[in-house]
């Protein structure tokens, strides 16, 4: 039974759905292990396919499992599960292809950053912080790689070419800056203007793309189960749309599965998620580039990873190319 947002869709957009789904016949429902971690986005769209019986639409059986801790045992748990979502903490899947792991990423998200960039007085584009240090908030943390994907736009190495120093949130950065403890840092926009004013140089380095959420299987999975991978990601991308175009529902699946922190309430957890959502989760090449530079810092076999040779994106692109994301949307939207 078609759900209420379905029913809505005009004539030709349920046409091309109808296109794509018509392969799935009678077919038996293949059990699909599915591994959480973390709250993010990856997370809440997996639990609103689930809710919203997307999954069983779409011929796949989906068991979801709960990883605490990716960093500790998520990723090994690839060993007992198909698909691993990771949200948030998405260095664990680069880290485990570093020590070996055949994984591939089949999707993803990212969110849009608009940091500038403190830097010394003396320095007029990024490309002088060489040999300098650049202050961060942490090995892996927003500002990180922020600042790695903007040094890579410089043409410098954000492992070798400068010393990434943990010092702390923007205004701890900009006073870093000030006192030449470091001679560069990302800074959000409000904190930048006020080091301007401060008399600290700010440079702008444009929109920044960071990867948020992986979605993640094993090679011999999207190889050798290419059409169940495909199931799941089409009941994955209505789940985005079912997401987006019903904000109410979307509301009540958060606060039924997730725990929100402190302060937060759930109109301001929906607009964060919805922030970092496309119609298609394609993550980009310098975000996951960015991911790759911050586990080189802990491991140099990262360095010999390619963003193209860990993006398995075949089953996405041959969805759109079909109509089947246009298909779920009433109305006409830039992919």
């Amino acid at each position: 039974m078609f759900s209420r947002f379905l029913r809505s869709l005009a004539a030709a957009a349920v046409a091309a759905v109808t296109v794509v789904s018509v392969a799935l016949g009678s077919e038996a429902r293949p059990p699909v292990r599915v591994g959480l971690t973390g709250f993010g986005v990856g997370t809440v769209i997996t639990w609103v396919a689930d809710d919203t019986d997307l999954f069983a639409k779409y011929g796949v059986d989906v068991e979801a499992a709960y990883i605490e801790g990716a960093a500790a045992g998520g990723v090994q748990s690839l060993l007992g599960i198909d698909i691993l979502v990771s949200s948030r903490d998405v260095l664990p899947p680069l880290e485990a292809v570093s020590n070996g792991a055949d994984l591939v990423f089949f999707g993803g998200h990212g969110s849009a950053e608009n940091y500038r960039f403190g830097v010394a007085s003396y320095v007029d584009h990024l490309a002088q912080l060489k040999g300098k240090k650049v202050g961060v908030s942490g090995l892996g943390r927003k500002s990180d790689l922020i600042a790695r994907v903007a040094l890579r736009r410089a043409g410098l190495d954000p492992v070798d070419d400068v010393e990434m120093v943990p010092i702390g949130y923007s205004p701890q950065r900009a006073a870093a800056i000030f006192r030449d403890v470091v001679q560069g840092a990302p800074l959000v926009p409000q904190v930048a203007a006020q080091a301007q004013r401060a008399g600290i140089k700010v440079l702008d380095v444009g929109e920044v793309h960071l990867v948020t959420d992986l979605l993640v299987t094993t090679r011999s999975f999207a190889e050798g189960r290419p059409n169940v991978l495909r199931r799941f990601l089409m009941a994955y991308l209505n789940g985005v749309q079912h997401f987006l175009t019903d904000r109410a529902d979307s509301m009540r699946i958060i606060k039924k599965y997730g725990t929100l922190a402190e302060g937060t309430t759930l109109s301001s957890a929906y607009g964060f998620l919805a922030n970092q959502l496309e119609p298609l989760p394609v993550p980009r090449a310098e975000g996951v580039q960015a991911l790759i530079d911050a586990v080189s810092v802990t491991d140099s076999r990262a360095r010999r990873l390619i963003p193209h040779q860990l993006l398995e994106l075949e089953a996405l692109k041959r969805l759109q190319q079909a109509g089947f994301v246009k298909g779920l949307y009433s109305e006409k939207i830039e992919l």
